[in-house]
């Protein structure tokens, strides 16, 4: 029986975790989710949530403010419990991304999501070759806000 690779989804909605969890558990991944602020704000332990998880990629959506979101994605990525994962960026802002990455290369994922090009990219961060039955269920056009 194969392991299902473990990933973590940190974003501000809940109606996106739900939404972005369904379809990776639908690609074969276990998923666990945590909203930002949360985090943030201390309700929710990250490193608790690393340790507990064990995630091998989290998916972490930048948002509004881009600097904010970006120097907290900063310290999450610093954290020992952190060390070795893969992250996978979604954001609404390719521009504001850029200018805060530079020109490091990330595994980015512009909203609308499209969800087949998101699931292939989390395959990748954890370097999980996705089977022709683990492949996404849906059309290409299908994306939510």
């Amino acid at each position: 029986m194969r392991t299902r690779p473990r990933v973590l989804v940190l974003n501000g909605s809940e109606d996106l975790l739900e939404v972005l969890s369904e379809v990776l558990e639908m690609a074969g991944f276990e998923v666990q989710t945590a909203r930002i602020p949360d985090l943030e704000r201390g309700r929710v332990d990250v490193r608790e949530l690393f340790r507990s998880f064990e995630p091998r990629a989290v998916v972490f959506d930048l948002s509004l403010p881009y600097k904010r979101s970006w120097d907290f994605l900063q310290r999450v990525k610093a954290l020992p419990e952190a060390q070795g994962r893969a992250f996978v960026i979604t954001t609404a802002n390719a521009r504001a991304a850029a200018h805060l990455t530079g020109p490091d290369a990330l595994e980015l994922v512009l909203k609308p999501y499209d969800l087949a090009e998101l699931t292939r990219r989390v395959a990748h961060a954890v370097d999980m070759p996705l089977d022709a039955e683990d492949a996404p269920r849906w059309g290409p056009d299908l994306r939510t806000h």
